[in-house]
């Protein structure tokens, strides 16, 4: 095991088991972390989850939390405890994404789900987490590309809400400081095509970028899993990471 990332005996809770964070959890569970995984309501896919995660011999926890509900948050983390007793990274995963097409059809309950989501559901986990996380321990919120570089249409509570995010993210990274928590942010591009989300038009995001070294979803989807990594142990904090594969 490479040494630079030897995470044998520590804690990892990642909030949303399928899809990005399903590698997420491989590539920790595969340099030695114990694993939680956190699920809304894909329990099949965070099984899943787990029995991949088990085969590299790490202790994992599977729970059921609406991570933008404070009350269930403070439950998951009181089951977290008896079980592993401390959290040494959290990676906050938990997202909606869901195209608004014109501006007069967006409603208070768009931003509202954006903002539970996103917002609350960053923050709650990290408040309730206080009293298990030591000293060198490591936080990772997701943001967005548009939270640091250009902004594009049609997803307007999406885009503030993720943006909420990365300010959320610098904040913290005062208030915890003095706990000896670091707290840094990954703001992804195009990454992995969502579900219904047309072939043609999620080939026409990728070609748009500068960078041109096409790259597949597969491949995409390892960048991220990897910067988790290095963010899981590195000793940086307040800093938002582009992860935008030349997409600007």
């Amino acid at each position: 095991m490479d040494s630079l990332y030897n995470l044998k005996g520590k804690t990892a809770w990642i909030t949303g088991g399928k899809r990005i964070g399903q590698r997420i959890a491989e590539v920790l569970a595969q340099h030695g972390a114990n694993i939680i995984l956190s699920y809304k309501s894909s329990k099949k896919e965070a099984e899943d989850t787990a029995k991949r995660v088990k085969k590299f011999g790490v202790k994992t926890l599977l729970l059921q939390v609406e991570v933008s509900s404070k009350e269930n948050v403070v439950n998951a983390v009181a089951e977290i405890k008896k079980r592993f007793k401390k959290i040494d990274i959290l990676v906050l995963m938990a997202s909606i994404f869901e195209k608004k097409e014109k501006i007069e059809s967006i409603s208070e309950e768009d931003f509202k789900n954006n903002f539970d989501v996103h917002v609350l559901g960053t923050f709650w986990p990290i408040q309730a987490c206080l009293g298990i996380m030591e000293p060198g321990s490591h936080v990772i919120t997701i943001s967005d590309r548009t939270s640091i570089g250009n902004v594009y249409s049609g997803y307007l509570p999406y885009v503030v809400t993720k943006g909420a995010v990365a300010h959320l993210t610098r904040a913290l990274a005062i208030e915890l400081g003095a706990k000896g928590i670091f707290i840094n942010s990954i703001a992804p591009g195009p990454i992995l095509k969502t579900e219904g989300l047309d072939d043609a038009y999620w080939k026409k995001i990728r070609s748009k970028s500068i960078v041109k070294c096409p790259i597949s979803d597969k491949e995409a989807v390892e960048e991220f899993a990897k910067l988790v990594l290095y963010l899981s142990t590195v000793m940086s904090t307040g800093s938002i990471y582009s992860l935008d594969l030349g997409n600007l």
